[in-house]
């Protein structure tokens, strides 16, 4: 399989015989690692820093890849590798490394131990059904959009989003809603070093500043819609969902580009409100 090229990060902390040694996993996990805290286990850090360094672009690695990725030296990633393996977590073949169906069990703890899932669950499916459109429950991690929950239309074969899937925050109608719980001087910091966002379409807003002000007008009106952004001929209306008076979650629906704008906020905004209100009132009588 090819393995995707991948910009360059130099780790000045990490030195092989004078050279720096260089990581391509941006995981914070992998940046952690070099931390000099006594109660911090970097061995661990390790072992989930290359964990997540498999996804799409790279379901399989050999070891140099591995070893490149994460900033370790080839016997480091020997040695987490061979641990991961024999915990179940990872398999090899003919000296390629891949994930196991051992690690999904990670991210169903998270799931299994996220309460608003199985309350949303029933919700979601209303409101997809009502809509004739797909709807999704995410959160914030980091610069990253995650999908903790998913109702397909029915009416569609396949689905480019799922449970678990990540995108970038920049580039969608929940990333912005969710965003809206930071200050600008909180986004400014949390993009710091990226002076140019990473496009996912033609269409992706790629300048902070117009991000900044997305996410201001998203934060104002209560709710978020753009247009291909995030993936081609796909719309999206987002609203947040609210614990505790602080935005933590955002409730989508995405769309075909079918619509004039003002049809989809007559059309869907109204229910997605109503939902949100609705899990909005569960989640306070479980806290």
């Amino acid at each position: 399989m090819s393995e995707a090229s991948a910009d360059i990060v130099t780790t000045a902390a990490d030195q092989v015989q004078g050279r720096p040694r260089k990581r391509v996993n941006d995981s914070p996990i992998a940046h952690h690692s070099e931390t000099d805290d006594e109660e911090f286990i970097k061995s661990l850090a390790k072992g989930l820093a290359v964990i997540e360094s498999f996804g799409h672009d790279y379901p399989e690695m050999n070891l140099t890849t591995v070893a490149k990725r994460n900033g370790l030296s080839p016997g480091s990633a020997r040695r987490v590798l061979n641990t991961l393996t024999k915990l179940g977590y990872v398999w090899m073949k003919d000296q390629r490394y891949g994930l196991s169906a051992r690690a999904l069990r990670l991210g169903y703890s998270y799931l299994s131990s996220q309460p608003i899932v199985n309350l949303i669950q029933p919700r979601l499916s209303e409101l997809s059904g009502s809509l004739n459109e797909s709807c999704a429950l995410s959160m914030l991690d980091g610069t990253d959009v995650v999908t903790i929950a998913r109702a397909t239309a029915r009416r569609l074969e396949r689905d480019y989003m799922s449970v678990g899937s990540r995108w970038p925050a920049h580039a969608t109608s929940t990333g912005k809603v969710l965003l809206g719980a930071l200050s600008r001087a909180q986004i400014s910091e949390l993009y710091a070093g990226q002076p140019t966002l990473a496009p996912v379409t033609p269409f992706t807003v790629t300048d902070l500043q117009v991000l900044l002000h997305q996410v201001d007008k998203a934060r104002q009106d209560g709710w978020c819609y753009i247009n291909q952004e995030t993936a081609l001929g796909i719309a999206s209306l987002a609203v947040p969902i609210r614990v505790e008076g602080e935005i933590r979650y955002a409730l989508s629906v995405s769309a075909q580009v079918n619509f004039a704008v003002q049809m989809i906020m007559e059309r869907y905004l109204p229910d997605l409100l109503g939902t949100a209100t609705s899990i909005a009132g569960m989640l306070a009588t479980k806290t």
